[in-house]
Order: C-alpha cells, then sequence, then structure tokens
C-alpha cells in the first residue's frame, strides 16, 4: 500500500472513530434490573399469545395509598422512581424497594402495592400481556 494511501486510510479511519465517540457523547445506560425470577421466586415465562402486547403505566401513590388486592397473569416489571414500594401478599409478609430499585412482581399471587412512607411514591410498572386481555385479576 502507498504510502499516501495507507496515510489517507488512517485519518479516515480516526474520523470514523471520532464521529462515533461524539455520537456517543453524553450518553449512558445504567442497568438497573436483570433477572429471571420474580421476587416470590417464580420462573420468569413470557405469555403464549399471536396477540402480544405491551403496556407502560406511570403509577402515583400518596403516602398510606395502597391499590386493591390483585394479581397478574404475567409478570409485570416495576421501577420505582421515587419513594419506597412496598409489595405486601396475603400471608402477611412484605418486600419493600426504594427510588433505582426495579423487579419482577409475583404471578397469580394475591398482593397489593402499598405506600407505607411519608413521601409521595412513584414508579413504573410495564406489562407483557395479551391484547384484550387483563393485566390485573381482581377477586
Amino acid at each position: 500500500m502507498a504510502p499516501s494511501l495507507l496515510v489517507t486510510a488512517f485519518v479516515i479511519l480516526l474520523s470514523v472513530i471520532s464521529a462515533g465517540a461524539q455520537a456517543a457523547a453524553g450518553f449512558k445506560a445504567t442497568e438497573v434490573f436483570k433477572g429471571s425470577t420474580t421476587i416470590k421466586g417464580q420462573a420468569l415465562q413470557y405469555p403464549a399469545t399471536n396477540q402480544p402486547e405491551v403496556t407502560a403505566l406511570l403509577v402515583d401513590l400518596e403516602p398510606g395509598g395502597e391499590s386493591e388486592r390483585h394479581q397478574h397473569p404475567s409478570a409485570p416489571y416495576i421501577y420505582v422512581i421515587e419513594g419506597t414500594f412496598t409489595v405486601e401478599f396475603d400471608d402477611g409478609t412484605q418486600q419493600s424497594f426504594q427510588a433505582g430499585q426495579g423487579f419482577l412482581e409475583a404471578v397469580n399471587t394475591w398482593h397489593k402495592a402499598r405506600n407505607l412512607g411519608a413521601t409521595a411514591l412513584k414508579f413504573m410498572v410495564v406489562f407483557t400481556g395479551e391484547q384484550g386481555k387483563s393485566n390485573f385479576i381482581k377477586p
């Protein structure tokens, strides 16, 4: 390879690397959850359907507030944005998660979400479900 062609190739390579670095500047990804089991130790399973649907909800729960008693047909992913999320099961056991934590909630298990803290709770729930079917089962 001729020296001038080698220098040109090197300059082009540096330009491409530099452009890629500039495109990535300011981008930061932080893993907040990775897992294959729910908080009750159940294996993660996706719904068997030809009509999958993803639903994402932002939920606000005031201090002392709680959801209705319910369960889910597939494990929702929950990410706590602000406050402390407490899930309470029918047997009285509780698990709490702080802002910045993510988890897979239990499947086919009666529970409710509670805010036992003194500040507002904000969290995101992502459901992988089936079109036309509810992500909540109520008594």
